[in-house]
């Protein structure tokens, strides 16, 4: 089949899609699977968690609330490769395109049930306690903060379901909780803040920075609250002088003092932790203050977000951040990826292909990849082929070193990114191997 062909059969079902997007609570199908859900993740009747020739799986996003626009783009970019994966696409390179559905199942196809966890906590609990009692999934994955997935993993510990995510917090896989059933295949925030100091090393070597200082900035959740432990740790080991370190709430709605003590303390490079609507803020009051960071490097988060990057427009140029993925990536499934969701109706806001879509979705394609292994739902079986997964790296979405898990359900092998935006688009600056621009420093002065 050939891409033109495969493009309109995601048009057409990215209409029924649609449907199921647009509501908050929602499922694929309106019809539970049959028998009653265990605390194995199994049916009573002693089969696979299956609904007749479907498999389900669960998919946990805020497709309301703050983080609602993030929340809906990933619902979306999970059908698409859903279809992909169900249909049969021997023209594309990535994993599971081939053959249609899950072979070692008879061809089973995948099924989402989706919810909505509103970027809350106590919903989420909630919600992912649904999707394995009421709709029989066999697995949950979706777009989570740390925090999030925390809460949700206290319930699929109790249910024996594998819940996998990409969120960052190194909390989660360091056996500060013993989760048994958690799965992380993409990095910590431990190696994007090794990656972060590694790159200024790089600069001073390469390109003369002269960095010698840092300023921490961090939102206090779950997410910011665990970097700054880090940044603390690799400042003193690669020896940078820490002049400012600021934590404040996601919430707040003035920054002013905060960023009067960052232009006082004139850091060399500063590294924030935000999200959203606190990143705009801050840049919002820069501008009030007639102040330029000499070089900003985040932490994904709101910089990662299509929200924020439209509000920031060119004056996000030269800024950077850690990264997991980039879409200037020449492997070929990274490019026919991107050119899928580019020419999409799946993608109905029509924005670009980003880390935060693909650090989430690929989770799909690895349970995805388990169950043919596996070739069963069964939850023990499940589990140890999501350990243990086969794989070739020139089939998946991002090309790391390799899978290896540790004892705590942590991919040691992957590795991240640092990209800086320019014209339009974050591009890789580091490692150089991986570059497709040189980096540029410091930054040049905000449009005051």
């Amino acid at each position: 089949m050939s891409m033109k062909k495969l493009i309109c059969l995601l048009l057409t079902a990215a209409m029924m899609f649609s449907l199921v997007a647009c509501g908050g609570n929602t499922t694929t199908n309106n019809t539970a699977g049959n028998g009653n859900t265990n605390n194995s993740g199994t049916t009573d009747e002693g089969g696979d968690a299956a609904t007749g020739d479907t498999i389900r799986i669960g998919v946990l996003t805020p497709l309301t609330g703050a983080s609602a626009q993030l929340g809906n783009q990933v619902a979306e970019i999970y059908q698409m490769v859903t279809d992909i994966i169900n249909e049969e696409h021997p023209e594309l390179t990535m994993a599971m395109a081939a053959n249609a559905g899950i072979q070692s199942m008879g061809g089973a196809k995948l099924e989402l049930v989706i919810a909505d966890h509103k970027s809350d906590a106590t919903t989420a609990v909630s919600e992912a306690r649904r999707l394995i009692s009421e709709e029989n999934v066999v697995a949950i994955c979706g777009e989570f903060t740390s925090a999030i997935a925390k809460a949700v993993a206290v319930v699929t510990e109790q249910y024996q379901v594998p819940l996998v995510a990409s969120c960052s917090a190194v909390s989660l896989t360091d056996g500060t909780n013993n989760f048994q059933w958690f799965f992380r295949y993409a990095i910590t925030d431990e190696t994007y803040i090794k990656d972060t100091f590694d790159f200024l090393n790089y600069l001073n070597e390469n390109y003369d920075a002269g960095i010698e200082t840092v300023a921490l900035f961090s939102e206090d959740s779950e997410f910011g609250a665990n970097i700054v432990p880090l940044e603390e740790k690799y400042a003193e080991e690669y020896g940078y002088e820490i002049v400012e370190t600021i934590n404040y709430s996601s919430s707040a709605t003035n920054l002013t003092s905060e960023v009067m003590r960052i232009k006082e303390a004139d850091p060399d490079v500063l590294l924030m932790s935000s999200f959203v609507s606190d990143a705009l803020l801050f840049f919002n009051t820069c501008k009030e203050q007639q102040y330029t960071p000499n070089f900003i490097i985040g932490q994904r988060g709101g910089f990662i977000q299509s929200d924020y990057l439209t509000a920031m427009g060119d004056e996000n140029n030269y800024i950077c951040t850690t990264a997991s993925w980039g879409s200037d990536i020449t492997t070929a499934v990274t490019q026919e990826l991107v050119e899928l969701w580019a020419n999409s109706e799946y993608n109905s806001e029509k924005v670009a292909l980003m880390d935060s879509h693909v650090k989430d979705v690929m989770n799909l394609l690895f349970i995805a990849m388990a169950i043919e292994q596996a070739g069963t739902t069964e939850n023990t079986a499940l589990r140890e082929a999501l350990l243990n997964l086969e794989y070739d790296m020139d089939t998946l979405m991002i090309p790391w070193s390799g899978i290896e898990f540790n004892e705590y359900g942590q991919n040691t092998k992957a590795n991240g990114f640092i990209t800086q935006y320019y014209d339009g688009a974050y591009r890789t600056v580091y490692p150089e191997a991986g570059a497709s621009m040189e980096p540029v420093y410091p930054m040049p002065e905000f449009a005051y």
